[in-house]
């Protein structure tokens, strides 16, 4: 067999063993990534997040394609990552601990841009891929912390408000779970919904303070300080948001629906600007050796 024809011939090879782990993927992890897309939907801003994880993916591979152009080739790096999945997705199955299975996922995406760009190319989409499974876990985790989160947020907001003039009276219903912010005895009543448990602000904050960080290689303690401050950052402008849509929507004759999506927009970009004025901040940089 000639040389272009054995090229070829692994060429192909190469292509076919990429589908077949990529196929393993859809079947394997298809359920969970559909049960956190149906959860995204539920959660405000939480589709924001992959906006983020979709600019940095973009990024990665403007940077990746500079150096070579692309060539699928099967390699140890990415059999060793590929391993390591088959090997959580076992975990996750036996044991029923579901991060397992999150980190499967991050694992087997890895093992693809492996085959696709190289031990040295995937290097460049790892701050994505923690994103990524970030963003999964904390979706996963949406329901058992829902009602914690609107009852934090609830009472903050209650506290808040009667500092700008406000007066508020909190309500929480039990079955089903509500939480009510009363305003000015029946003036206007807000209802702290799922869609208000912050999920979305916190989730943005966390993962774009996470690709930052470890882009620039952080040290690991300074990753856990700034994840640390970019949830409560991520918290504390969810309060804001709610304080602002209860006092806008008080204090004008604006439609509700406009209040809600352009004061939520806003204070979103916000959070998200604050992110990156913190991670860029002169005593957050890694000093040069």
């Amino acid at each position: 067999m000639s040389s272009p024809e054995k090229m070829i011939t692994e060429q192909r090879e190469n292509l076919f063993f990429l589908f077949v782990i990529l196929a393993v993927a859809v079947i394997a992890y298809g359920p969970l990534m559909g049960g956190v897309w149906e959860l995204s939907f539920g959660t405000t801003q939480a589709l924001n997040a992959f906006v983020l994880l979709g600019v940095a993916f973009g990024d990665a591979l403007l940077t990746v394609v500079k150096t070579g152009p692309f060539r699928p080739t099967i390699n140890n790096h990415g059999l060793l990552l590929f391993g390591l999945s088959c090997l959580a997705l076992a975990i996750a199955s036996s044991t029923q601990i579901w991060p397992f299975s999150v980190l499967g996922l991050c694992l087997n995406v890895g093992a693809l841009l492996s085959f696709c760009f190289g031990r040295n190319g995937v290097k460049a989409f790892y701050p994505a891929l923690a994103g990524f499974g970030v963003v999964v876990m904390m979706l996963v985790l949406v329901p058992q912390v829902d009602e914690l989160l609107r009852m934090l947020a609830g009472r903050v907001s209650a506290w808040a408000l009667p500092l700008l003039g406000i007066r508020i009276d909190l309500l929480v219903q039990e079955a089903p779970f509500q939480v009510f912010l009363v305003a000015e005895k029946g003036a206007g009543v807000f209802n702290v919904a799922t869609e208000c448990n912050g999920v979305g602000i916190l989730m943005s904050s966390v993962v774009l303070s996470l690709m930052l960080t470890l882009k620039r290689r952080v040290p690991a303690y300074g990753v856990a300080l700034l994840l640390v401050a970019s949830m409560l950052i991520g918290f504390g402008f969810n309060i804001i948001r709610i304080v602002a849509i209860a006092l806008t929507a008080l204090r004008t004759d604006l439609p509700y629906s406009v209040i809600h999506e352009g004061i939520g927009t806003i204070i979103y970009l916000l959070a998200l600007l604050a992110i990156w004025l913190l991670n860029y901040l002169p005593v957050t940089r890694r000093r040069s050796a």
